[in-house]
């Protein structure tokens, strides 16, 4: 529920918030040369939202990232308006730096961060494809480490003693841990609660996308390929999440599916995009079967993250 809020406050209220403020200071902008400079900047700052609300994901995809990058234009917007008005060296310089601070986080968010602007996601049919088979060929190395029981080549840097002399097999019951490391454990588990919940999200995404119809127009394909391509850069940041999270050494082997389950289904999502961007029906077919089927693979990890991590707190339950 707090998520929710959250989620509504960074892209709806929040870039609002900052459009309204700065509408508002332009129609009380003294001078003439102000006016209509706050004039200039307010037309922008409108075109923007509207782009961002209404032509949904034509620029900036339309989530948490985006609004977020949103509201780093609009402030930036608003500090070239406040340092046109001010008159006073020291509050331009301010107003300066304020500016500057906004355009790298806009910068940083665009194209570094994530991938919010739509263009900077831009790849031809070809580089999809490419990148696509870059990813199976990841995902499938995986796959094949588990039917071997061997986390330790692929997964982890820890030495054969850390998994049962190298067998993925470990009796979870009998792990122990201290209570400083239970506290770790459930700060974690409760992270990857919030990025499971994520993917959930992609794969009802992946699991509602539509099959094209045969012949499809080219405004329709670019509708379609743009709803992809969202799907895409939701799966990418879920990667990104994943990975990045801090885990006890305890839970590496829960750690691994986990990031298993986010590059697969990071996988799927670029097969859904390289099948919006495809003509041949049968490259098509097998590409939107690649996406289910990766997609079902990733919920397979996903339960297997959840039992290990259950099994690791049953084991550890204080004694009644």
């Amino acid at each position: 529920m707090n998520q929710g809020i959250a989620e509504i406050a960074l892209i709806y209220a929040l870039p609002l918030g900052i459009s309204f403020v700065t509408i508002f200071a332009t129609a009380a902008t003294p001078g003439r040369n102000s006016k209509v400079v706050g004039a200039i900047l307010s037309t922008l700052t409108i075109v923007i939202d509207c782009l961002f609300y209404f032509v949904k994901n034509t620029i900036i995809v339309q989530d948490v990232e985006g609004g977020i990058l949103l509201s780093f234009f609009l402030l930036f917007l608003f500090s070239l308006l406040c340092l046109v008005q001010s008159e006073e060296w020291s509050s331009r310089v301010s107003f300066l730096l304020f500016s500057v601070c906004m355009l790298t986080g806009l910068i940083g968010t665009a194209c570094f961060e994530h991938p919010t602007l739509v263009f900077t996601s831009s790849y031809s049919p070809a580089e999809l494809v490419a990148a696509n088979k870059k990813y199976e060929d990841y995902i499938s190395s995986f796959d094949k480490a588990n039917d071997k029981n061997a986390y330790q080549g692929t997964h982890t840097t820890g030495s054969p003693n850390d998994f049962d002399s190298g067998h993925s097999d470990t009796n979870f019951d009998d792990v122990e841990l201290g209570p400083e490391v239970m506290d770790r454990l459930e700060s974690y588990a409760d992270k990857a609660d919030f990025v499971i919940d994520k993917m959930f999200d992609v794969m009802r995404s992946i699991d509602s996308f539509e099959p094209m119809e045969q012949n499809v127009s080219e405004i329709k394909r670019e509708k379609i390929s743009q709803q992809a391509l969202a799907i895409n850069n939701k799966a990418t940041t879920v990667n990104r999440k994943a990975v990045g999270l801090f885990h006890p050494l305890e839970t590496r082997e829960a750690h691994a599916e986990l990031v298993q389950a986010s590059e697969t289904l990071r996988s799927a999502a670029h097969a859904l995009y390289a099948y919006s961007l495809l003509e041949d029906p049968q490259e098509q077919a097998k590409k939107f079967s690649q996406a289910r089927d990766m997609m079902v693979s990733a919920k397979k990890h996903i339960d297997q993250f959840q039992k290990i991590i259950k099994s690791l707190k049953k084991n550890n339950q204080p004694q009644q």
